[in-house]
């Protein structure tokens, strides 16, 4: 038996971290294929034409981040409070709101093409161009809008693999359509929009078939909506969906600045190291945002352990990965530049090597301010500083710093521009923890920033960590004594260690089983003069609830565990969050 570690959460986190590289990845990696296909198949033209395009994915990844964001912060928070129905009502108003929204954008692009494209900053042949693309395009907008969501519930259901078939048939799909319809039928890029189209339809087919086969947990249901939720999502969502607004502000500042100041061989080399920029710039925006999910249910249960040891994972794991990306990154930047372009002895050959090369240098000091302004976002404090860091993140940095460097020092200033946005945002988070604590930050307890009222403090709460039947032997006495230190009975000291050391033995004995190693994580807290007992395992899934109203009266040694509890429980609760069991025991 040890103190509480960092190793379930380490190993969630790091489970749940793939997916949500994912729900930022899916139009990135479209975007990706089409620019491969337009720069090689159509032409240089067509590559700026997509490049224009991305003020448009921005809007789209924006949208997405508000509500799949929002809904994944609410049930976070409803999952932590082991209120599982209220889930049902996030899910239903996510989907119908994001299908509404969806079809306005629809209209608009399929009514007024040119007008969209002119907004974005093409001209002459390139709206022409640009406007057949985005009509192409926006056939699939909805199945892709409705997909992404779908990935974030789907990792609540477990059903992670299934979003990776997805994936696989999107990415195989999109190939297919892009060579039939540009090398064979020469669509050009209204065929090259189009493939991207039927490709995000096949993504959305592939996720929904588990909603529609009735296995889910959460499905719509219009009798369990809570319209208060809607409020809620788009509270929680807004201050990532504002970062990824003022991105598309961005992109549409410095593709101005481009072409005034550096021209066409500027704007496509914006546009390839941005199509894999975006990619890359997932691996970072997943990162940040397994700690919103995370934190989200840890706030719920207003459990300052394990905010803590998500934190140290996300520094010591998450951020260590950022920066490993970007060094392999780095490296690729001759590889990379060679997919959109040939000539080395070329200006945008040139250019859009030292783009690769210096535009990951931004990225980790970024990620490093998103992981925690993402967190204090989850405690539902200090909502002015989330919107002032998402503005600036998203707009005012990067687009402030591109109007000093790229008139002066072109191309080259726009990835100077990235890097000196990222520092000035370090210093102000820097500045806003010095101000919350009056003091210079001197430990990683002082950047948690948790309100005063916030959980239970250290007297009040022990955290354990399990791994052998030895330690489930000597688990009882630390509860014991817990309990005698807040005047507990006798009687409910001693039933409640027994019943807890019979848990834990009962986890062990099923639950560890085969090649993977367990392990569980629990605490024991005094809240209103009663004590909470919490034991996580990422064991298979057994509901101890309905194992204890399924006792056998005539052998009253079979399940002890289970009856001691249910003779002193005043409320049990159980749930199963992201792949962990979760008891929940009030005595």
């Amino acid at each position: 038996m040890k103190k509480h570690d960092d190793k379930m959460i380490g190993k969630l986190y790091m489970r749940l971290l793939p997916v949500q590289i994912i729900l930022v990845i899916i139009a990135g990696v479209n975007n990706i294929i089409d620019s491969t296909f337009a720069s090689n198949m159509i032409g240089p033209d067509a590559m700026a034409v997509v490049g224009l395009f991305l003020p448009v994915l921005n809007l789209i990844n924006s949208l997405n981040v508000l509500f799949s964001g929002g809904a994944q912060i609410m049930c976070g928070k409803y999952l932590g409070k082991n209120m599982v129905e209220r889930t049902k009502s996030v899910f239903t108003i996510d989907m119908i709101a994001v299908t509404g929204i969806t079809a306005i954008m629809v209209i608009i692009c399929e009514v007024i093409p040119m007008q969209v494209a002119g907004v974005l900053g093409a001209q002459g042949e390139f709206c022409v161009q640009l406007a057949s693309y985005i009509r192409g395009f926006v056939i699939g907008l909805i199945p892709l809008m409705l997909g992404t969501q779908l990935t974030a519930f789907l990792q609540i259901e477990q059903q992670e693999k299934r979003t990776y078939v997805a994936i696989g048939g999107m990415l195989a799909s999109n190939v297919l359509f892009n060579y039939m319809f540009i090398a064979v039928w020469n669509m050009g890029l209204f065929g090259l929009g189009l493939s991207t189209s039927i490709s995000n339809i096949v993504f959305f087919i592939i996720q929904a078939t588990y909603y529609f086969a009735g296995k889910s947990i959460i499905g719509i249901s219009l009798k369990k909506i809570v319209l208060a939720d809607l409020k809620d999502i788009l509270k929680n969502g807004f201050p990532q969906a504002i970062t990824q607004l003022c991105i598309m502000i961005r992109s549409v500042i410095i593709n101005y600045l481009i072409r005034d100041y550096v021209g066409p061989d500027g704007l496509a080399t914006f546009s390839a190291v941005m199509t894999f920029g975006n990619l890359y710039w997932s691996v970072a925006a997943g990162v940040t945002s397994a700690v919103t999910m995370l934190a989200s249910v840890y706030v719920g249960e207003e459990n300052k352990e394990s905010l803590r040891s998500l934190m140290r994972v996300y520094v010591k794991r998450g951020l260590v990965f950022v920066a490993a990306a970007s060094a392999v990154y780095m490296s690729f930047c001759v590889p990379l530049t060679n997919i959109f372009y040939r000539d080395p002895n070329s200006t945008v050959y040139s250019m859009t090597v030292m783009g690769f090369l210096l535009f990951p240098i931004s990225t980790p000091i970024s990620a490093t301010v998103v992981g925690f302004t993402n967190y204090i976002h989850c405690l539902g404090t200090n909502e002015g500083f989330m919107r002032f860091t998402a503005l600036f993140d998203g707009a005012i940095g990067s687009a402030g710093m591109s109007v000093i460097f790229i008139p002066s020092i072109g191309m080259m200033g726009t990835w100077i521009a990235q890097i000196a946005g990222g520092v000035v945002l370090v210093l102000i988070l820097l500045g806003f923890v010095i101000i919350k604590n009056k003091r210079f930050p001197r430990s990683g307890e002082d950047m948690m920033c948790f309100p005063k009222n916030f959980g239970v403090s250290s007297e009040d709460r022990i955290d354990l960590t399990v791994y052998t039947m030895e330690e489930a032997l000597e688990i009882s006495e630390s509860v014991s004594d817990f309990c005698h230190a807040h005047g507990s009975p006798s009687k409910i000291c001693n039933r409640t260690a027994l019943c807890v050391e019979e848990m834990v033995k009962n986890i062990i004995t099923h639950g560890f089983v085969g090649k993977k190693k367990h392990h569980i994580d629990m605490s024991v807290t005094y809240v209103n003069e009663s004590i909470v007992v919490t034991i996580k395992d990422d064991c298979k899934a057994f509901n101890p609830k309905e194992a204890a109203e399924l006792f056998d009266s005539e052998d009253m040694t079979h399940n002890i565990g289970l009856r001691l509890i249910s003779g002193i429980a005043r409320e049990m609760k159980y749930q199963n969050t992201f792949g962990l069991n979760v008891l929940t025991i009030v005595i």
